[in-house]
């Protein structure tokens, strides 16, 4: 089948991306390192208890993510940081296939192929596969499959598969809600009314109810990110920060929907672009309006499977569709070379690099079964063996301090020794330094 062909190319290319990012010890965030230790937990039948964000912190007071419990038998076969990345380039792999399987029922298949390509090599999909694993990739089938079911005008089938989002990320709760109301303008009232006002009041539980419960604080963590968190406090200030940053906003939502040439704009599909958009737009966080990270990652089907709506929608325009199809793929590849995939294009990418080998010295260091406090470069690394601390928490005295002296995330000057630093954060208690490798430092706890 084409379409399955597609997408294992897509979730291949993708593997490989990975592969050497991980293999060369680029680390991006610490994010990798949570979600290690959260398959860790379920794969350990434990509750998912993450020290990286404090001790004793239960995640999904953080983020409300369960349904990657599913995911957990992966983490059985190869329990490390890397299975969690290839499993990530299956997840979107599988939504490359539905994409495709779509586009060609409706339009072809040359046409379907081109635009499952393009949705494979898409800019948002790209940045989220650098930015390592994160739970959006478990949304992107579900998005896929109930969009998909949307362009054929299966309302039913739609609702359903949109259901699992509430599972994912709290957030999807409003982007669920959007499905409803394109269900309901398309003539299913009853049932797109039903399934809006579900994903608002999911959206509400989870925020005000559920992730206050489970946080340690008592709080939903991310509510203050938000500019609308001000507009009682400082209505002036508000609006002010609303436009803070309007150039980056305004490239971000140009790029999202020129991928389709603009021609996802003709479907009421690109609505269910509207929740995310919110609440990035009015977000405080400069990350959150960047083309980076794992943000976009969910618009993509949206606007790919409104394209294909799009061109459905009237025999003009699907005649056309192979000059559209020609156009996104064309786009997808000259935005690549501004994008991570075209670093494999570099020779220099296939070669070790500097880090892999004193990382190796420093990871061999740390028996298993340690605790461990470190920066973010050699977390993933070590949370399928040791109990890891993230170095900026309050955390308990470990039996080790790993840090590395190029992770770029000191601010000033990097420390020159882990002992130093770990006697000057835990103090009155003693540590001997053991590794010193081409910036990889280790000191060990000495009672």
């Amino acid at each position: 089948m084409p379409s399955l062909a597609v997408g294992l190319v897509v979730t291949a290319l993708y593997s490989l991306w990975s592969w050497r990012q991980w293999a060369r010890f680029e680390v991006p965030s610490w994010d990798l390192g949570i979600f290690t230790q959260i398959f860790r937990a379920y794969a350990e039948l434990r509750a998912p208890v993450v020290p990286i964000k404090g001790p004793d912190f239960m995640i999904l007071g953080d983020h409300w993510h369960p349904l990657l419990a599913l995911l957990a038998p992966a983490y059985w076969i190869h329990p490390s940081g890397l299975t969690l990345l290839i499993v990530q380039a299956l997840l979107i792999g599988v939504s490359v296939t539905i994409v495709t399987v779509c586009a060609v029922r409706h339009l072809g298949r040359g046409s379907g192929i081109a635009i499952g390509v393009a949705y494979g090599l898409s800019w948002g999909l790209q940045s989220s596969v650098a930015s390592q694993f994160h739970e959006v990739a478990l949304a992107l089938p579900f998005l896929a499959a109930s969009l998909s079911a949307l362009v054929r005008r299966d309302h039913r089938a739609a609702a359903l598969w949109s259901l699992p989002l509430l599972l994912v990320k709290e957030d999807l709760g409003l982007t669920v809600t959007m499905i409803g109301v394109v269900i309901a303008i398309r003539g299913a009232r009853r049932l797109g009314v039903g399934l809006a006002v579900g994903g608002v009041v999911a959206f509400f539980l989870t925020t005000n109810v559920i992730l206050p419960a489970l946080n340690p604080d008592g709080v939903w963590d991310y509510a203050d990110d938000s500019i609308v968190s001000q507009v009682f406090s400082d209505p002036a200030g508000a609006l002010s920060s609303l436009f803070t940053g309007f150039g980056n906003k305004l490239v971000l939502i140009v790029l999202v929907v020129a991928v389709t040439a603009f021609l996802a704009l003709r479907s009421p599909l690109v609505l269910i672009t509207l929740p995310t958009f919110a609440w990035r737009l009015t977000s405080d966080v400069p990350f959150h309006w960047s083309l980076d990270w794992h943000y976009s990652a969910v618009l993509m089907p949206v606007v790919f499977l409104a394209l294909v709506d799009a061109l459905v929608s009237s025999p003009t325009w699907k005649a056309r569709a192979p000059w559209f199809a020609g156009i996104a793929v064309v786009l997808a590849l000259v935005v690549t070379i501004q994008f991570p995939l075209w670093k494999l294009t570099d020779g220099e990418y296939w070669t070790p690099g500097s880090r892999p080998e004193p990382a190796a010295v420093a990871l061999a260091a740390i028996p298993d079964g340690a605790t461990v406090v470190s920066d973010i470069t050699l977390m993933a690394y070590l949370a399928p063996r040791t109990e890891v601390y993230w170095m900026g928490n309050d955390n308990p005295v470990p039996e080790y301090v790993v840090l590395f002296q190029g992770a770029g995330i000191y601010g000033g000057d990097p420390p020159e020794s882990a002992e130093a630093w770990a006697e000057e954060r835990f103090p009155g208690e003693d540590f001997t330094q053991i590794v010193d490798a081409d910036g990889f430092l280790v000191a060990e706890h000495t009672p």
